[in-house]
C-alpha cells in the first residue's frame, strides 16, 4: 500500500490541475461552421481564450489540413505557426506548411508567421508568449506535447491574451490528460464520394473526445472546393439533416 501513495498522490494532484480550467465565459468562439459539431461544444465552437489539442494518426496530415480549414474561418490577421526543428533537419526546412495545401482549404498562407525554434523548450516560450499577442488571430502549436506544468501555464496564458491556441500533437499512441478545453482526433477518411464531384474533396474522421461543459461525438466531414467550407459527409449519421448544416 506504501507504494501507491505517491502514484496516488500524483494522481490527485493532476486531477486538481484539470478541475481548475473551465471554459472562459464570455468569450467569443470560432463556429466550425456544422450544427452537429458546434452543438458538442459548450461555446457553440472553439472558445478563444483556451487550447484546443488535435491528435493525428502516424504518417497522417489529417490534422494538418482540419486545423487549417477552421483557421481560414477566422477573421483577418496574422497566424503564429510554431514547429521546433527536428534534429535531422537543423535548418528548419522539413515539415513547413505547404501554401497550395493550405489555399486549398481557404487559408491565405501570407497570414502564417513561422517559427521554428531549436527544440521543444523554446517552442512552448514562444507560443506561451505569442498567446499573449493582441495582434494575432491565432497561435498554432504544430508537433508540440506539452506536460501538465506547461501545459497549464499556456493555457493561462490563452486566458490572459484572450486568444485560441491549436495544439497539433505529435502522433504518439495516447497522449496524456492535459488541460485543455478540447481534444480532437483527427485521422483521414477513405470511401465513397458524396457524389462524383466531390471524389477530389478532402475528407477527415473527426472525433470529439473530450470538451469540458460539452459533449462528444465523431463525424464524417468533407471540404468543399465550390462553398469554401466544411461539409458533413453523412448528414445523417449523428443527428437530423437540419443540423448538419
Amino acid at each position: 500500500m506504501a507504494d501507491r501513495i505517491p502514484t496516488i498522490a500524483a494522481l490527485r494532484e493532476r486531477l486538481s490541475i484539470m478541475d481548475r480550467v473551465r471554459p472562459p465565459k464570455g468569450r467569443a468562439a470560432l463556429s466550425l461552421g456544422l450544427g452537429a459539431l458546434d452543438a458538442a461544444l459548450p461555446g457553440g465552437g472553439l472558445v478563444r481564450g483556451g487550447l484546443h489539442e488535435f491528435w493525428p494518426g502516424p504518417g497522417d496530415a489529417a490534422a494538418h489540413g482540419f486545423v487549417a480549414a477552421l483557421l481560414s474561418g477566422l477573421p483577418p490577421g496574422p497566424i503564429l505557426w510554431c514547429r521546433h526543428r527536428d534534429r535531422s533537419d537543423p535548418l528548419g526546412l522539413a515539415d513547413m506548411p505547404y501554401g497550395p495545401g493550405l489555399a486549398g482549404v481557404g487559408l491565405d498562407a501570407s497570414r502564417l508567421i513561422l517559427a521554428r525554434p531549436a527544440g521543444v523548450e523554446d517552442a512552448l516560450w514562444v507560443l506561451e508568449e505569442a498567446l499573449r499577442c493582441p495582434s494575432l488571430a491565432a497561435v498554432v502549436g504544430d508537433g508540440v506535447l506539452p506536460g501538465s506544468v506547461a501545459g497549464r501555464r499556456l493555457q493561462l496564458a490563452a486566458e490572459e491574451g484572450g486568444m485560441m491556441a491549436l495544439l497539433i500533437l505529435p502522433p504518439v499512441a495516447r497522449p496524456p490528460p492535459s488541460t485543455a478545453l478540447t481534444r480532437w482526433r483527427v485521422v483521414s477518411a477513405r470511401g465513397r464520394p458524396l457524389h462524383e464531384a466531390e471524389g477530389g474533396w478532402p475528407r477527415w474522421q473527426v472525433s470529439l473526445l473530450r470538451a469540458r461543459g460539452g459533449g462528444s461525438g465523431s463525424w464524417e466531414v468533407a471540404w468543399d472546393d465550390a462553398a469554401f467550407r466544411l461539409r458533413l459527409a453523412q448528414p445523417l449519421a449523428d443527428g437530423p439533416v437540419a443540423a448538419a448544416e
